[in-house]
């Protein structure tokens, strides 16, 4: 099964709206997400058949530029276990769900989540890679049990490889 995280793009500053939930992506952080996303696209990866998402609007935006940009036709689908703050078993129980109806999944989500779940799947505790904002990493898993999931780490672009 291939698993996708995306980290958002980047984002209006902090204190910027009442809540925090509610900052949406600068033009920027649009433009570079889409540039990334197109890069992936060029180089013939496989597009994923779902996209799921944190519900927060930043994340949410950084999914409909994927999309657009690289995963047109995938469904859409958002989840509390992507936020910041989830739990990391609960996002292996959120994959191992949805892998058994899709074989290409990314998850779009915030650091330090995105960081953690993608080491927790490399077999560390601690953070061994770091998702930049528009960051997009790819793995392969090779074990689905929710409780020990396990993958190996494809390729791991930073938000730039879309202006390479």
């Amino acid at each position: 099964m291939l698993l996708y995280l995306l980290r958002h793009g980047i984002a209006e500053d902090h204190g910027s709206r009442a809540s925090d939930e509610d900052r949406e992506l600068t033009d920027e952080g649009k433009e570079k997400t889409r540039s990334a996303m197109t890069a992936v696209k060029n180089m013939k990866f496989f597009a994923p058949d779902v996209v799921i998402s944190s519900p927060l609007i930043r994340a949410k935006q950084t999914a409909e530029v994927a999309i657009e940009a690289f995963a047109k036709g995938a469904t859409f689908e958002i989840s509390d276990a992507l936020k910041s703050g989830a739990d990391i078993t609960d996002t292996m129980l959120l994959v191992a769900k949805w892998a058994k109806k899709y074989e290409r999944i990314m998850l779009v989500g915030h650091e330090p989540h995105m960081s953690h779940f993608g080491s927790a799947l490399l077999g560390s505790m601690t953070p061994v890679i770091e998702m930049k904002k528009s960051a997009l990493a790819k793995f392969e898993i090779t074990q689905l049990d929710p409780l020990r999931m396990r993958g190996y780490l494809v390729a791991l672009f930073p938000p730039k490889i879309g202006s390479i």
